[in-house]
């Protein structure tokens, strides 16, 4: 039986498990990228718009999840992405009933059934937060990005570092040193069900 998240429990050397995330999803991470490319399709305004179609229907099902875990809820709720996504539709066009007809990734339930999977299931999105930036400053020079940009890409502005430093430490002080494969597994799950859902 796992045990729920709380204070880390034995030592654990500082950064173990974002360094054991980072190596062991790296192939997942690169396969994702590859698959969805935003970066080499920034210009095509209709593939970005279907892209973040798909992020809402799993970010509906995925916070919900989370939201019914006190211990991650409290951490997460500051950085829900769900309203910059429904900013980001609306902006783009897409009216409240039109997001709410949009389908809802089913899978992206069981990532946060597990508390130490969900770690490392939040550390793929906030991960992406990093590699968001890049996005949003290629997107800011096409001309079909409406103004204020996307805002699902680049959620921090200005605080990403910040951000995505709180999210290390809360990790590292989550999980016990056995967790750690549990949560890379989450990762890796993770990434599966991103690839899966955002190329089907």
């Amino acid at each position: 039986m796992q045990a729920p998240i709380g204070p880390l429990r034995g030592p654990v050397a500082a950064g173990a498990l974002r360094g054991r995330l980072r190596e062991e999803t790296s192939a997942a991470h690169m396969e994702l990228e590859a698959a969805i490319d935003i970066l080499g399709r920034v210009a095509d305004g209709s593939r970005v718009l279907q892209i973040l179609e798909r992020f809402l229907g799993f970010h509906l099902i995925w916070e919900h999840g989370i939201r019914q875990r006190p211990a991650l809820r409290s951490f997460f709720a500051p950085r829900s992405r769900l309203p910059h996504l429904r900013r980001d539709l609306a902006a783009l066009g897409l009216t409240n009933s039109e997001q709410s007809a949009l389908p809802s990734c089913a899978q992206a339930a069981a990532l946060v059934d597990d508390p130490s999977e969900a770690v490392g299931s939040i550390y793929v999105l906030e991960g992406s937060t990093l590699g968001g930036q890049v996005i949003g400053r290629a997107l800011a020079n096409t001309d079909w990005v409406p103004p204020g940009g996307l805002a699902y890409f680049d959620p921090y502005p200005g605080r990403t570092g910040e951000m995505w430093r709180a999210f290390g430490a809360w990790a590292e002080t989550s999980t016990t040193h056995e967790e750690h494969s549990a949560a890379v597994a989450g990762a890796n799950r993770t990434f599966a069900v991103l690839q899966s859902w955002l190329t089907a």
